[in-house]
């Protein structure tokens, strides 16, 4: 029952922020994001076809005159929502058969994305106009594309 070993790692990511941006131009030359209506910005189906919830979006008001002081067709703040998270668990399990002092065979089963979670990517550029229901937080891939899958090896080493 002896000479056993295991490794594991755990990756856990709550996301990464992301920017909702204005669908209109508020003033000429100048950035824009959008602001909060007060709905939940995750609310809804919150799933792959809709990450974001697009009712939690507007457009701030367009700059009216000249030398305005009024900073509101600037729009709220940047990076307004987080993006899915990552997480991961890498797992290694190793078993040592010696044969006599100095020699030994080790059997190794390694397994990368133990749990065989998918990461899935943010919602890219195209799909953030909270005008277009349809399409607003639409996530078309994965974050760490090709290494999403299972993984599964063993291995037999003979060590001398």
């Amino acid at each position: 029952l002896g000479n056993w070993s295991t490794n594991g790692i755990m990756t856990l990511d709550t996301g990464q922020p992301q920017t909702i941006g204005c669908t209109i131009t508020t003033g000429a030359g100048t950035g824009c994001y959008a602001l909060y209506t007060g709905a939940d910005p995750y609310g809804g189906s919150h799933d792959v076809n809709h990450y974001y919830n697009a009712a939690a979006f507007k457009d701030p008001p367009v700059v009216t005159t000249v030398g305005q002081t009024d900073f509101s067709p600037l729009g709220g703040g940047n990076t307004q929502v987080i993006g899915p998270p990552f997480r991961r668990l890498d797992f290694s399990l190793f078993k040592s058969f010696p044969i006599g002092e100095t020699k030994r065979f080790e059997f190794r089963a390694e397994s990368f994305n133990l749990t065989n979670h998918p990461a899935f990517a943010q919602p890219t550029s195209g799909n953030l106009n909270f005008v277009n229901t349809t399409t607003f937080g639409r996530i078309t891939a994965t974050r760490d594309a090709p290494n999403d899958a299972r993984e599964l090896q063993f291995a037999l080493k003979f060590y001398f």
